[in-house]
């Protein structure tokens, strides 16, 4: 697991007592990065000729974010206000918030832009963290940080997108020589494409030979200061070209590179005005595109994102599995985004989440697994003492505290995401088909309604959204699910408390507890019998909460999407017939070697199969399909956009002969 940076201080300057190296120098650090790294790879220059809304600095080794601050303050005076710089980075041992603000205060000339990152500087848990930093500049671009807490090498496995820039930082290949690998430099050519530049501190003969072996063409130029010389470099498969993304991975995991068309503001009609549907509106809308969200319902979220209150954290496996990685970066994902997007807590409020332990085997679970993965940033382990107090009510039992989990009325938060000036609501917009010509999608609504022209569609419909034709293969089904709500609780509850079932502090003088599940079942009825399961249950679990409850209970039915293996399915969508037909002999082996890429439909993508986690999986996946379909870096880790990808259903079922 993550382990934060061993420091020292030295006249108020961080030096790494694990690698004997300093991150900066005091007297000139801003200057180096500036020359080494900015001027260097042409950064000012490049950018105010920029073709297209984005570009992407990779750097290894964030320390400090040094680069990065520097790298900001010139983007606010070089670009324009539709352009976003994503700039990546890796860190194996980063430092803690207060040793990152501590080590900060060394530059009052970049206060804002360190306080910028501060505020939104992630906990340390392992893996991707997407982060868009504060907007500083009305007339500028944005900022997206993607920081990798964790070893390089399986940073660099896990990155999809084209880099146009490398920062090759951290300490000298003499202190790390374990990051300065073949596996850096050939893993550097496979996202980079001709025009990517690469500048360095140092001019070690392994780096200028590890790179020009991996097809860069390098160059030596003055160092910083009291160093000799440094080392630029610029990709130019002088060793060949790298291998097409889908001979390089499984064809059905490689992504399509989606081509816009020529047009000023592209359109994308969205269906489905759930949590999906409006994060993915707000994803494609801030980074241009003209957004139609359809919904079938009057008003938005009128389905499963409907209920009064949502609670939002990560249900944990017993182990740190592939799931459960996503689900928690999800997690930390929302909370930024509610942060930024609401930042008046009037509708949701991170209070904090108790997931209590009911039995034996699950307190010692609980209690291995905070043990083992020591995610101190994100939680912590309480004993039902600890836990009474930090509720505000009697508990019987202890269990994992998600220190800013939170509750959420998902309407608002599906009303905030859609107050973009890009976006459009149709309310009353069932879609009957999709068709494509050569170059756009026609969506069919019920009759009475005109077809709308778009070029691209992402369906976000649930268990709605098999029954268009193209994605009738996706094997999803619904699951009602009632909630129930006591009226005027004297409840003094003061944070989220989960088992198996849940209950929310009181909002708007009433009481949310359940929830039922009906498997297979679409039905919205309300049931008495469903309110008695509830009520059962949480007295159960919560005995000193039901105690408050007096008089008749209200509730909603909603009915949520699930999928086979539990999964959302978000991705692009192939052509089922053509798929089938192409990797037909899957039959005979699951190892078959292809060498074709999969027959995607250009421009038709989908949102769905988030459950009863939405609120946790929804948003991220949103920002990951906006940026597939954009071509930037990905805002999280390659296994999970694998695990999310919606072909591995057809890859299932052409070996099964279905």
């Amino acid at each position: 697991m993550i382990k934060p940076a061993q420091i020292q201080w030295s006249n108020g300057s961080p030096v790494s007592t694990q690698f004997d190296d300093v991150y900066f120098s005091k007297l000139s650090g801003i200057e180096e990065t500036r020359y080494v790294f900015l001027e260097h790879s042409h950064l000012p220059e490049r950018w105010k000729t920029l073709s297209n809304n984005c570009f992407t600095i990779a750097e290894t080794g964030f320390g400090t974010g040094l680069n990065l601050l520097c790298a900001w303050k010139s983007w606010l005076s070089n670009s324009r206000l539709e352009q976003t710089l994503h700039f990546v980075s890796v860190e194996k041992f980063p430092l803690s918030k207060d040793a990152l603000q501590q080590a900060l205060r060394q530059w009052p000339e970049l206060e804002s832009l360190s306080q910028g990152l501060i505020d939104v500087y992630p906990p340390l848990v392992p893996g991707w963290h997407p982060v868009t930093l504060p907007k500083l500049s009305e007339n500028s671009g944005n900022v997206v940080l993607h920081l990798f807490f964790g070893d390089i090498n399986h940073w660099l496995n896990q990155i999809q997108g084209t880099v146009d820039a490398w920062f090759l930082d951290g300490f000298a290949p003499s202190k790390n020589p374990e990051m300065w690998s073949e596996h850096l430099f050939h893993s550097m050519a496979r996202l980079s494409n001709r025009l990517t530049s690469v500048a360095t501190f140092t001019a070690a003969g392994l780096v200028n030979r590890g790179l020009q072996a991996a097809g860069f063409t390098t160059k030596k130029a003055k160092g910083f200061g009291k160093k000799r010389e440094m080392l630029t470099a610029q990709y130019t498969q002088n060793q060949g070209p790298c291998p097409l993304n889908w001979l390089r991975d499984k064809p059905w995991n490689a992504l399509p590179t989606y081509t816009k068309p020529s047009q000023t503001q592209p359109h994308v009609v969205i269906i489905g005005a759930g949590i999906a549907g409006c994060a993915s509106a707000y994803s494609m809308a801030k980074r241009g595109w003209r957004v139609s969200l359809l919904d079938q319902h009057e008003n938005i979220a009128s389905g499963a994102s409907g209920n009064a209150q949502g609670v939002l954290y990560a249900k944990l496996s017993s182990d740190m599995n592939i799931q459960s990685e996503f689900y928690l970066a999800g997690y930390l994902y929302s909370l930024q985004l509610l942060k930024q997007t609401m930042p008046e807590k009037t509708n949701w409020n991170n209070c904090g989440v108790l997931q209590l332990a009911f039995s034996e085997k699950e307190l010692k679970r609980q209690q291995q697994f905070y043990q083992r993965f020591e995610l101190d940033d994100v939680l912590q382990w309480v004993d039902a003492s600890h836990a009474s107090k930090l509720a505000n009510t009697e508990l019987n039992y202890g269990g994992l505290h998600f220190k800013q989990g939170a509750w959420v009325h998902p309407k608002a938060w599906c009303e905030a995401l859609t107050a973009h000036k890009n976006i459009h609501f149709f309310p009353n917009h069932k879609v009957q088909a999709i068709t494509r010509n050569k170059k756009q999608w026609q969506v069919c609504v019920e009759e009475g309604s005109s077809e709308i022209q778009c070029d691209a569609v992402i369906v976000c419909s649930a268990f709605d959204a098999n029954k268009i034709t193209e994605l009738s293969f996706l094997p999803t089904q619904p699951i009602a699910g009632q909630v129930s709500q006591a009226s005027h609780s004297p409840s003094t509850l003061s944070m989220v408390l989960c088992g198996d079932s849940y209950v929310t502090p009181n909002h708007n003088n009433a009481l949310n507890f359940g929830a039922t599940y009906r498997l297979k079942s679409d039905t919205t009825n309300e049931t008495e019998e469903d309110h008695q399961f509830n009520l059962e249950k949480l007295n159960d679990n919560f005995p000193s909460v039901s105690s408050s409850i007096n008089g008749p209970l209200a509730g909603r039915v909603s009915v949520r999407c699930s999928t086979p293996d539990y999964t959302p399915i978000v991705g692009a969508i192939c052509d089922e017939a053509a798929f089938k037909a192409q990797f037909c002999d899957l039959k005979k082996s699951k190892k078959w070697r292809f060498y074709e890429s999969a027959p995607y439909l250009s421009g038709l993508y989908v949102n769905i199969g988030h459950g009863s986690r939405g609120l946790s999986s929804a948003p991220l996946s949103a920002d990951m399909l906006a940026a597939q379909i954009n071509n930037e870096v990905l805002p999280m880790c390659k296994r999970h956009v694998d695990m999310l990808n919606p072909n591995r259903f057809l890859v299932s079922q052409t070996i099964k002969g279905q």
